[in-house]
């Protein structure tokens, strides 16, 4: 009898134990012994960072959270987002960081950076639309809407 093959089956044997063992429990759970959220629950968050993707999405916060929204804008082709907030929303800040910060490309665009603050409950809107000043309203401007549920 061969021991060295009869010992390698073992073994392997005893591997394919350990995996099959470590591919079978009750799944991932917080520290607190739960488990985990199912997706397409709302979870409240405190601050979130929110961009031209999130277009048309409704987010749940926490009262007093900071909603940071990044889009671009292009102001030296008279361009610029127009935004609106319900009341229950708070505008804290309101910057443009151009792309270029040589200074050397004319024209060039950036990101139109809002800093908002969730300042009372229900549901609330963010909404703007990206225009020229000058021009009248025609439907066919480029908009971005968010509803933020604040509880």
């Amino acid at each position: 009898m061969n021991y060295s093959l009869t010992f390698m089956g073992m073994g392997i044997l005893c591997l394919v134990v350990l995996v099959v063992a470590g591919c079978i429990g009750t799944g991932p759970k917080d520290p607190q012994g739960q488990a985990p959220t199912p997706i397409g629950t709302p979870v409240m968050v405190g601050h979130i960072v929110v961009n031209e993707s999130q277009n048309g999405a409704t987010v749940y916060v926490n009262r007093t959270a900071d909603i940071t929204l990044k889009l671009y804008e292009n102001p030296t082709t008279g361009y610029q987002w127009n935004m609106t907030v319900t009341p229950g929303l708070v505008i804290t800040n309101d910057t443009y960081i151009p792309s270029d910060t040589t200074g050397k490309l004319v024209g060039s665009g950036g990101t139109r950076v809002w800093e908002i603050n969730a300042a009372g409950t229900g549901t609330q809107t963010i909404s703007a639309v990206y225009m020229r000043s000058w021009e009248p309203v025609t439907g066919n401007e480029t908009a971005f809407l968010m509803t933020v549920i604040v509880q």
